[in-house]
């Protein structure tokens, strides 16, 4: 695989043509967008553009890369067509031009606050040299902190941190559908498919809001679908630690069925940058729209991806206080029958996925739409973990299968009294885990063979199943736009049955469950039941004028409790549990759903190339789930649901295009994200000290920062991110000091010399100045009692892209 990759890395790289985006032709002017589009209520005085003729200087006689435009108005999308531009197929702008309302519903919806949106010149230059994370392309985002020890996006070792919060209670939906599970299926898309990505961190509409969790707020995808004109894109990138990526796509362009199709495929490898292992994906995707009559629509997405990886080893705490030593510390290259557990090959993560999901809409009357929205999605993973720890360390085997299967029906009205209404239902059934179900220990030998030794678990968990009714309402009224809206959401939690597992022999959970000595625990048994709460909405934006506008809004988000760790740390621990009358029962009833009560308010003004969004927002959240070590139980960890925490802080958002040569963008978060009080223990005992902390992986003050400066072909683009100190530990004991990190990209833009669509040859380093740091702070989900893990950010790391477009 690697020789043919290299191969047709060689290949390409005689041909010296490249694209940073599959943007399409939008006529003789090419016209390319900040990274970040903030985004914009109401329709903005924008200068226009002057294209300056061939027969000009030398300097205007290729068109340069990478200067943004200002983003047509809102009243433009509502005419389907902005300056000539018209949408494609799923009703989403060209990527290049971004639309301005969020969650790729093109309505005249006021923007509730803390939403902000990446263009698709942003994700190409945001997302990653794999072009597969879309946490990545988030990272320039306020209050958003995107954390791996992979210099690529293809690792499964990541996360996404958004105002205190982790990837837990994130809703990551497709087109506004959550496709994806809880495990598995992280990312199911190539960035190259994507044409905007949107992001919730706040109060959210009760349409955009869909996911079984929402507290930490929602990230969602809006594909690329079939584009109107016939078109091939090839892409080819390279680097460092053997990194090689083969993208490619094909559109058909409208045929005279009434039919486009887009079909796109990849490949993607790397090696681990430490240790030994690597890190392999494939993916393959078909998007189809049908125009069957003038009313009737259809939108079909398919998607496969398998992904195959050694994940990075984390540090202690106490090692991250000798960086420099640890630095490359990870998984043993050579088996050590010392060390059994620490073998590269007995740590690694696969899985399996695809995905089938649709859109039907039917118009029922000009501005009457009534839509079905069914998806289905499915990941066959598994986790090999070493565990223990010398010679008596064991391989544990967690067998991932999950099913997804849901829809959404929703009816969508404009009115020409200036109301939009939109109303549905969303009805979803998932298969577990989480909660863990399956997973087996293998003893090591001393030549490192294995030979099977118990079932860890053995759990019969029924589905997940959610029934959520929701509306959202807008009016306006003159330059005053009201939004408001409720979800009702309702979780069935599933009844958990865990099961004795001496002498039950290896086999599929299946089997286990059906062997004839199989015995419940007594005391491992919790009952079905419903989690039920009202998601209220409300918003007021007011357009002064001339750029000037201000919103406030109000947000009520879910967060679904996670009896994963509480069942498996039980099971490990019954004894000392049932010695301080604590069963099973009593832990799953502990932790709740999270409830977050957001308030934003924000100030805009967009006009004369001039972007700047300053705003403040504050948060209470109740039943957050905490971790603590219980003093009265031998410091026995497990988790609690009865913490409460404020957030309050504020944002800031600004882009400025100070010709057509240069483009600045940069946000800034400053925040105080504490406990409200101590942490109650289940035991009795003294309470943990958690009270005016900072929320673990928090951190007080983010900056980032880029700009775009074009020069003949060229296109140069510095990037920095400075995030300030942060904790590992809710008693903020373990202190991770701050970094700051410099990406830098340049891109040549060839297209005219060859005559092509787009051509252009790119070429990227992160982590420029190979500052050491720890990037990302994680609990450990397979033992409470163990301390958080740290893992620490990559190395200077080279890329070179190429790729076409005809």
């Amino acid at each position: 695989m690697k020789k043919k990759q290299l191969a047709l890395s060689g290949a390409l790289l005689l041909v010296p043509i490249a694209a940073l985006a599959q943007e399409a032709n939008t006529g003789d002017a090419e016209q390319t967008l900040p990274p970040v589009t903030v985004l914009s209520d109401k329709k903005t005085e924008a200068p226009k553009r002057k294209v300056k003729k061939s027969s000009e200087s030398k300097k205007a006689k290729s068109t340069p890369i990478n200067v943004p435009e200002q983003s047509p108005g809102q009243d433009d999308l509502l005419a389907g067509n902005v300056h000539g531009l018209q949408l494609d197929s799923q009703g989403i702008l060209a990527p290049s031009v971004t639309a301005q309302t969020v969650g790729g519903v093109i309505v005249s919806d006021p923007t509730l606050g803390r939403a902000s949106s990446v263009s698709r010149e942003g994700i190409n230059i945001l997302g990653g040299p794999a072009q597969t994370s879309f946490y990545q392309a988030a990272s320039i985002i306020p209050s958003v902190n995107v954390e791996s020890p992979d210099p690529f996006g293809l690792s499964a070792t990541r996360n996404i941190n958004i105002a205190g919060k982790g990837d837990f209670h994130l809703s990551r939906t497709i087109n506004g559908l959550p496709i994806m599970g809880i495990v598995g299926g992280n990312d199911l898309y190539d960035l190259q498919n994507v044409s905007r990505l949107d992001v919730y961190r706040g109060p959210i509409p009760a349409d955009r809001s869909l996911g079984i969790s929402n507290a930490s707020g929602v990230i969602n995808q809006v594909l690329l679908g079939p584009q109107s004109t016939p078109s091939v894109f090839a892409e080819q990138s390279f680097g460092s630690w053997n990194f090689n990526k083969t993208f490619a796509r094909v559109d058909t362009g409208l045929l005279s069925t009434g039919t486009e199709l887009f079909i796109s495929g990849s490949t993607a490898s790397a090696d681990k940058w430490s240790g030994s292992g690597d890190e392999s994906r494939d993916n393959f995707a078909v998007g189809l729209s049908q125009r069957v009559t003038k009313d009737l629509k259809v939108d079909i997405n398919a998607v496969y991806s398998k992904f195959e990886g050694n994940p990075y080893k984390a540090l202690t705490y106490a090692q991250t206080q000798n960086l420099s030593q640890y630095y490359g510390l990870d998984y043993d290259k050579t088996f050590n029958p010392a060390n059994k557990a620490n073998y590269y090959k007995f740590n690694r993560v696969s899985s399996e996925d695809y995905a089938v999901f649709a859109s039907v809409d039917y118009r029922l009357a000009e501005g009457q739409h009534i839509v079905f929205k069914p998806y289905y999605w499915n990941n066959d993973g598994e986790q090999w973990s070493g565990v223990g720890s010398g010679a008596n360390g064991q391989l544990q085997i967690w067998r991932q299968q999950n099913d997804n299967l849901g829809g959404v029906l929703e009816y969508d009205g404009h009115f020409a009294t200036g109301t939009d209404v939109v109303a549905g239902y969303w009805w979803q059934s998932l298969a577990p885990p989480p909660p863990p179900t399956d997973q087996r220990r293998f003893s090591i030998s001393n030549t490192g063979a294995l030979t099977f030794a118990n079932w860890n678990t053995i759990a019969k968990i029924d589905n997940f199943v959610v029934n959520s009714p929701y509306v959202q309402l807008t009016q306006e009224f003159g330059t005053v736009s009201v939004t408001g809206g409720v979800r009702y959401m309702s979780l069935g939690a599933p009844e958990m049955r865990y099961y004795r597992t001496a002498g039950v022999p290896n086999g599929t959970l299946d089997e286990a469950l059906s062997y004839p000595g199989l015995s419940e625990y007594s005391d491992a048994f919790v009952t079905a039941r419903d989690y039920n709460e009202f998601l209220p909405n409300f918003g007021i934006t007011n357009d002064f004028g001339g750029g000037w506008s201000a919103n406030f809004s109000y947000g009520r988000n879910f967060g679904r409790p996670d009896w994963g760790p509480q069942a498996s740390n039980y099971i490990s621990n019954r004894t000392a549990f049932q010695n301080a009358n604590i069963d099973l029962q009593d832990l799953v009833d502990n932790v709740r759903p999270e409830i977050a009560d957001q308030f934003s308010a924000q100030l805009r003004y967009n006009n004369h190339g001039l972007t700047i969004v300053p705003g403040v927002f504050y948060a209470l959240h109740d039943h957050k789930q905490v971790k603590i070590n219980d003093p009265a139980l031998n410091n026995l960890a497990y988790y609690v649901g009865t913490g409460s925490t404020t957030e309050y802080g504020a944002e800031l958002q600004a882009s400025y295009n100070f010709g057509d040569q240069l483009f600045a963008f940069a946000s800034a978060t400053v925040s105080s994200e504490t406990f409200d009080g101590d942490t109650q223990t289940l035991s009795g005992g003294s309470p943990i000290k958690t009270k005016g902390n900072q929320l673990p992986n928090t951190p007080r003050a983010m900056f980032k920062a880029g700009v775009t400066y074009s020069w003949y072909d060229f296109a140069f683009t510095p990037v920095v991110r400075v995030i300030g100190d942060r904790y590992g530990d809710a008693q903020n004991k373990n202190k991770v000091s701050g970094y700051a990190v410099a990406d830098f990209t340049v891109a040549y833009n060839i297209r005219q010399k060859l005559g092509l669509e787009e051509a252009t040859l790119k070429f990227g380093v992160v982590n420029l100045f190979d500052k050491e740091y720890i990037s990302q702070i994680s609990p450990s989900d397979t033992d409470l009692s163990s301390d958080a893990q740290y893992y620490v950010g990559a190395p200077r790391t080279f890329i070179g892209t190429v790729a076409v477009k005809f």
